[in-house]
Parts: C-alpha cells; sequence; structure tokens
C-alpha cells in the first residue's frame, strides 16, 4: 500500500495565468460609456491577461497577416506585369502562401494551448475559492450558478481568446489592404468602407436585445444545473411520490424549452447581424464587377486587382463582424464568472488560507457567550435562527449527548464546536486561549466525524499509510468487508445502503484517528445489532482511549450511556447535566 501525500496540493505552475478579473457594467445596462467599459475590460482580460499578447501567438498572428496581405500585392504585381514573364514576385506569392499556411497551422495550436490554460486558470481559481468558503455560502448559495459558472461560462469566455486572436489578424490585414485598395481605386476603397459601417451598424441596433436575452439563458441554464441537482439528490423523495416527480419534471422541461427559446432568440438576432454584414460583402462584390468598370472605363486590369483584394480580405471582414457577437457571448459569461468570483471572495474562511498541521491532543475547550445566525444568503429578507448565547466546555475522554427537537440548534452548535461556522459574538478558547483566524484551522483539524448530511467520497483523500491500514481495520470491525474493499486509497464501492454507507464514513472518521470525534444522528439508520455495538462497545472505547466524543441522539433509552447530557430548545441549552451513574472524570 501506497504512502499518500497527506495534503500537499499538485503543482500546476507550468499551466498558471494570472487571473485578474475587473468588475464590467451589467451586460443590460444601456450606454455607449458602458458598452466600451464592458468591451475594453473584456479585450484586456482576452488579450493581456490571459497572456495572449505575451505568447508567441502575437509573431505568428503577424507572420499571417503580413503573409496574406503579401499575397495581395503578389497576385496584383504579378497580373500587372504579366506580359513581362515570371518575375520576383511569383517567388514572392508563392513565398507568402507557404507562410500564410504554415503560420496558420502553429497559431492554431497555439490558440488551442491558450485556451485550455485560460480554462485550467479560471476553473483552479474558483475551485480553490470554493474549497475555501465559508459555511453560509456552501449551506444557503443556489449552486447552479457555480456550475454554470464553472463549466459553460468557462467555456464561453476561453474560446473567445481565438475569436480575438483572429480578429488582430484580420485587422492587420484590413489596415493594409484598404490603403491600397483607396491606392488602387478610390471608389472601391469607399465602397469598402461603406460595407464595413453597414455592417457595425446593424450589429449595434442588434446587440442590446441580444445581449439581454443572452444573460436570461445564463440564468435559465444555471437554474437547471439545480433541477439536475435536485434530480440527483432527491431521487427517493422522487420515486415515492408520482404528483411530485411529474411536477419537477415538468419545471425541468419548461426550463430547457424557455432555454432553448431565448437560445433561438439571441441566435435569429446574432444571424440578422449576420446576413447584415454578408450582404454588405456582397454589395461590395456587386459594386466591383458593376460599377468598378463604369467608374474607371473598363480598365480589366483595375478591375481584376479590385477583385483580388476583396476576395482576399472578405474572410476578415467577416471574421470581424462575427467578433462582434462572439465578445456579446463573451462579455456575459465574463459577467456572470465575475459575480460567482466576487461571491465566493466575500464568502471565504480566513482560516482556511493557511496549512494547518494536525494537532494530536488537547486539554479543554471553551464556549464563551457564543452566539449565531442562520441566514439564506440569496433570501435576506427571510426569518433567521438565532443561536446562544451559549457556555459550554469540554475535556477529553468525555462523551457527550446532545439532545433536542428538530430546528432546535444541535446541527448549528456542532458547526460552532467543530470550528466550522465562527460565531457573531463571544468566542471558543482552545487550552484556554481565543481561537483567531491563524488558529482556527489548526482547531478543526481536532475533529473528524460523521454529520447528518454527510458526503461519502469514493477515495480516502489525504490519508498517509498508517491511516490507511487503521481503515482496512475499522471497515472489518464494522461489518463492511464483504462490501467494501480498499485498493490503494480507493473504495471498491460506494454502492451501500444508508446505514452501511454511514458506517464506512464511520470507519474514515476512526481511522483519522482526531482526539475529537463528531457523530449526528449516526445510530438512526443503523439495525438493532450496529446500533448495540454503537453504544455498548465503540463509544466506551473511544472514550476509554482519551477522546472526547459530541453525539447527537434521540435515542432517550440510551442516555444512561454518556458523561453529559446536553439537551436543547429554540437555540438555546437548557439544561447540561452529568449523568449519575457514571464516573465522574477527575
Amino acid at each position: 500500500m501506497s504512502d499518500k501525500a497527506a495534503s500537499v496540493p499538485p503543482n500546476h505552475s507550468e499551466t498558471a495565468v494570472k487571473i485578474d478579473l475587473r468588475k464590467i457594467p451589467d451586460p443590460e445596462e444601456r450606454g455607449l460609456s458602458a458598452m466600451i467599459a464592458r468591451r475594453v475590460t473584456v479585450l484586456r482580460f482576452l488579450l493581456v491577461t490571459s497572456g495572449v499578447i505575451r505568447d508567441p501567438i502575437v509573431v505568428l498572428t503577424l507572420l499571417a497577416s503580413f503573409s496574406r496581405s503579401g499575397m495581395i500585392f503578389a497576385i496584383n504585381e504579378t497580373a500587372r506585369t504579366a506580359d513581362q514573364g515570371m518575375g520576383w514576385s511569383v517567388l514572392f506569392l508563392l513565398a507568402s502562401a507557404a507562410t500564410l499556411l504554415a503560420a496558420g497551422y502553429y497559431k492554431r495550436l497555439r490558440a488551442f494551448i491558450l485556451t485550455t490554460r485560460i480554462v485550467a486558470a479560471l476553473r483552479n481559481r474558483m475551485a480553490r475559492r470554493l474549497l475555501r468558503a465559508n459555511v453560509d455560502f456552501l449551506s444557503s448559495s443556489p449552486h447552479g450558478q457555480v456550475y454554470a459558472a464553472m463549466t459553460n461560462e468557462v467555456g464561453e469566455l476561453s474560446n473567445s481568446v481565438i475569436n480575438v486572436i483572429e480578429a488582430v489578424e484580420a485587422v492587420i490585414v484590413l489596415a493594409i489592404a484598404v490603403p491600397y485598395l483607396f491606392y488602387v481605386s478610390w471608389s472601391a476603397g469607399m465602397a469598402a468602407i461603406f460595407a464595413v459601417v453597414l455592417g457595425m451598424i446593424s450589429y449595434f441596433v442588434l446587440d442590446m436585445p441580444a445581449r439581454r436575452h443572452n444573460l436570461r439563458s445564463s440564468q435559465l441554464f444555471a437554474q437547471y444545473c439545480d433541477r439536475v441537482g435536485d434530480m440527483l439528490a432527491g431521487w427517493r423523495e422522487l420515486r415515492q411520490r408520482g404528483t411530485r416527480r411529474a411536477a419537477l419534471e415538468a419545471e425541468v422541461l419548461d426550463t430547457i424549452a424557455e432555454h432553448m427559446a431565448v437560445r433561438r432568440k439571441v441566435e435569429r438576432l446574432f444571424a440578422g447581424n449576420a446576413i447584415v454584414s454578408q450582404s454588405a460583402v456582397i454589395m461590395l462584390l456587386c459594386f466591383v464587377v458593376i460599377a468598378i468598370p463604369l467608374i474607371q472605363g473598363g480598365d480589366t486590369t483595375v478591375m481584376f486587382q479590385v477583385l483580388t483584394i476583396v476576395f482576399l480580405t472578405t474572410g476578415p471582414i467577416e471574421l470581424l463582424f462575427n467578433l462582434m457577437p462572439r465578445l456579446s457571448r463573451a462579455e456575459n459569461a465574463y459577467y456572470k464568472i465575475q459575480k460567482i468570483e466576487e461571491t465566493l471572495e466575500n464568502a471565504q474562511s480566513k482560516s482556511l488560507k493557511t496549512p494547518a498541521t494536525p494537532q494530536q491532543r488537547f486539554d479543554s475547550i471553551e464556549l464563551k457567550g457564543v452566539t449565531a445566525t442562520v441566514r439564506e444568503l440569496e433570501k435576506p429578507d427571510a426569518e433567521a435562527f438565532h443561536l446562544g448565547p451559549i457556555d459550554l466546555s469540554f475535556r477529553p475522554g468525555e462523551t457527550v449527548f446532545i439532545c433536542g427537537g428538530n430546528g432546535s440548534g444541535k446541527t448549528t452548535l456542532l458547526s460552532l464546536i467543530t470550528g466550522l461556522r465562527h460565531p457573531e459574538q463571544g468566542e471558543i478558547l482552545l487550552d484556554g486561549a481565543p481561537l483567531t483566524e491563524d488558529t482556527t484551522s489548526v482547531y478543526r483539524e481536532l475533529f473528524s466525524g460523521v454529520f447528518s448530511g454527510f458526503h461519502l467520497f469514493d477515495r480516502a483523500y489525504g490519508m498517509n499509510s498508517d491511516e490507511l491500514r487503521a481503515l482496512e481495520t475499522r471497515i472489518a470491525q464494522l461489518g463492511l468487508s464483504s462490501r467494501v474493499q480498499l485498493h490503494d486509497d480507493r473504495f471498491s464501492s460506494t454502492s451501500l445502503s444508508a446505514g452501511q454507507s454511514r458506517r464506512l464514513a464511520l470507519a474514515v472518521a476512526l481511522a483519522e484517528q482526531r482526539p475529537i470525534i463528531v457523530l449526528d444522528e449516526f445510530a438512526a439508520d443503523q439495525d438493532p445489532a450496529n446500533r448495540a455495538f454503537f453504544y455498548d462497545v465503540l463509544v466506551p472505547e473511544l472514550s476509554a482511549s482519551g477522546r472526547l466524543v459530541l453525539a447527537v441522539t434521540h435515542d432517550d433509552h440510551q442516555f444512561s450511556k454518556c458523561d453529559r447530557l446536553i439537551k436543547m430548545e429554540g437555540g438555546k441549552v437548557i439544561s447540561d447535566l452529568r449523568q449519575p451513574n457514571r464516573k465522574a472524570l477527575a
């Protein structure tokens, strides 16, 4: 069995991109200044923050631009001197074409690398912040927005890098080709300017409604992610009541239908812009074929030169027109990511920002005047739950049962005791010293446990070889060896019953061998034999080993098995009694 690194994060410096997400106006905000602010900020992110401007792709883009421009000049020069035979212009044409193809190939490869780096950087950054978010965010925020931001929006924003790179190439080509077009034929140059202006006007007319629908599309996708979470997490409840299943199915289908309808509206608007832009290019070609001969007096050489310029710049012009809708989508994705990042940043648990070394023992834990308020972040007007003030103390070797009705504050009290939630008032003392932001992470390492809403990972993350051996022993002790084996640090199966899943989670908690173990309604879904083993064998074993056992339980006939019984009601401790038939701790 290999020894796994317990808590050292992998090094991803080779793909590191320094992310700087600046605030932008709401995509629905009207006005030229808001549009410019959005556009400049997003373009800055795509070109500067993403690392494009420092990448070899800049050289490749310049090579592709100049080689395309060189092809335009070489073709026209070859046509102009055709009666003189093959000269330097033919060689220049071949060299330009080869350079364009080679630069285009390697530019595409570099664009893919840049895109994947941006995706990795954004997801790494959001994952780190999510792993360090406080309990209020994790327990009350709609997770669909996080799913959508880390998947759909990140992909939308990063893919826009390719479009921006292509647009930069197109701008360089046009910056060279348009003056050359004016040099060949001023009338054709004016027609080209008119075509570009017409395309830009159509974009500005259709962009605002498209932007509004695009934002709504993102919101609907986040709602869809929430409903997928409901379908996966609530499958038991959905099978117990047909009307519930039908109602959720109807909502899911309605959300999908509305999302598709909104997406169609967005695409119709962007397609309309594309049609106007293509019409402008077609009008330019028609002008060249029909009007140029009349204006220039039927000079076929001039018409051939103009057509060469127009044909070789049609692609760059269309790329510029196509960039506009892509930038609108990128701005919307950027805004959604930036809002989630801002929410995550405000919800960071400062105590998780520094690594902690597990502490092997403690002498006392005290809660003095501790209070907490639990509210939904997304519903600030909803009624909040208030806990406290709480005054309690705990010592090693104690077995403490906590009881009370639903909503009495038991789980909130556990989150305070374990350091998962910071008290609003009062303080928590470890060995007589108040917890600070620097010591809270060390304090949390004292605990292991199985909470009511526990999550069972398919791997024993972070456990070393000694802990993995202890885990195998506990799996056998808890009667799970016929269902679960440990292969390296991965469980052979997590498809277990509710009781078996809870026992496997307990095996992990016990194998960690922390000084304090917390069990929230552990025995509730155990059969009589496993329940008896828990109360009659395991709890005394843990207490005798010097561990502090904190257990939430409703098994009143087992209350005699604890040293202390804490009863809660309405967010307050109404009694804290030492059981008379238990030997008092020294």
